[in-house]
């Protein structure tokens, strides 16, 4: 058996950290932050609109924890807004009314294969569509396994400050052929806690 040798292993170090990074197949398209906010949040809730308790759960989860190692208090949506309420501006107010949650991280569907679904969150001060519209599903991807080469997953995160009730941050991001719903996840996630860091929104 031979074996080969590899004189310079820095080059094939590179080539695999690239080859690696490739894989990553969700950005940022947009990106806006409320102009001259000062003032960071320490208790944000974290809410998924998705036609799946399961997705919602995921991704709700997964944000916390991502956030609870940079030592912010995060709360999942589903410990005080059960899969049977209507989701609404109002049901989310009555939610956080009486805790220390001084904003909301709502994420949506706004794009799925290429075709624009809507771009209004159901919690915003105008509220007037239907949220049935704005789901994060688990069925674009098929029962959680692969999905086709040519999927796109646009989704919008909007940020809202409790106390004003006003939008302050919003980001828009775009996954293409993602191998799974959990990628889609885990992905958005750490591109938008990366980019709340760097927005000044939050504070380590």
């Amino acid at each position: 058996m031979s074996i080969v040798r590899i004189k310079n292993p820095y080059p094939f170090i590179l080539m695999l950290c690239l080859s690696i990074t490739s894989c990553a197949s969700t950005s940022i398209t947009e990106d806006w932050v409320e102009e001259g906010l000062n003032g960071t949040y320490e208790h944000p809730m974290i809410l998924a609109i998705a036609d799946s308790q399961q997705t919602r759960r995921i991704y709700e989860k997964y944000f916390v924890s991502e956030l609870k190692k940079k030592n912010i208090t995060a709360i999942p949506s589903y410990e005080l807004i059960s899969s049977k309420q209507k989701l609404n501006r109002e049901t989310v107010v009555h939610a956080i009314r009486g805790t220390d949650i001084d904003s909301v991280l709502v994420t949506y569907l706004i794009l799925a294969d290429s075709k624009i679904q809507v771009s209004e969150s159901p919690i915003d001060m105008g509220y007037s569509g239907n949220v049935e519209n704005l789901m994060m599903s688990d069925t674009l991807i098929s029962v959680r396994g692969r999905s086709n080469s040519a999927e796109i997953i646009g989704l919008k995160s909007d940020f809202y400050d409790v106390a004003s009730k006003k939008l302050v941050w919003s980001v828009q991001t775009q996954s293409v052929a993602p191998e799974s719903i959990d990628q889609v996840i885990t992905e958005v996630s750490d591109l938008l806690i990366g980019r709340l860091y760097d927005d000044g929104v939050l504070k380590e």
